[in-house]
């Protein structure tokens, strides 16, 4: 079991330590680290699961999480904050059955910790139309 959680951590921080980021930095030493989602293509009326990853260093607390700039009709269910100790989080995005329909729309990620600690990331965003049933 040791071997597979070590080696799930070393392919974690592998795609993370590639990827873009946005780092904040605070008096202390304290800094929070942001790392950009994936783009997210979706149809009307589907959902779609986005993570979210972060790093902190030298702070221990909740990480506040919002999405801002979303296209028409998509919407984010529960948000919540990245909890203390966590480094993920994954959240679902819902596109309504009449959302808009967008080719890569960039939406963002604003993650916000304790004294003024504030990091975003765009991704992109593409809603096709929905898939009509067949009979």
């Amino acid at each position: 079991m040791k071997t597979i959680t070590r080696v799930a951590s070393l392919m974690f921080f592998a795609t993370v330590l590639g990827c873009d980021k946005t780092t904040a930095e605070a008096p202390g030493g304290k800094r929070l680290t942001l790392f950009k989602p994936a783009n997210q293509a979706m149809r009307q009326g589907e959902t779609n699961d986005i993570a979210v990853m972060i790093r902190r260093e030298n702070f221990d607390g909740d990480v506040r999480v919002v999405f801002e700039n979303l296209p028409r009709g998509v919407t984010v269910i529960a948000v919540r904050p990245i909890a203390a100790g966590k480094d993920r989080e994954v959240y679902t995005l819902h596109a309504a059955p009449d959302a808009g329909l967008v080719g890569n729309h960039m939406a963002s990620i604003l993650v916000e910790g304790p004294d003024g600690l504030k990091a975003s990331e765009f991704f992109g965003v593409s809603i096709r139309a929905r898939k009509i049933a067949e009979k």
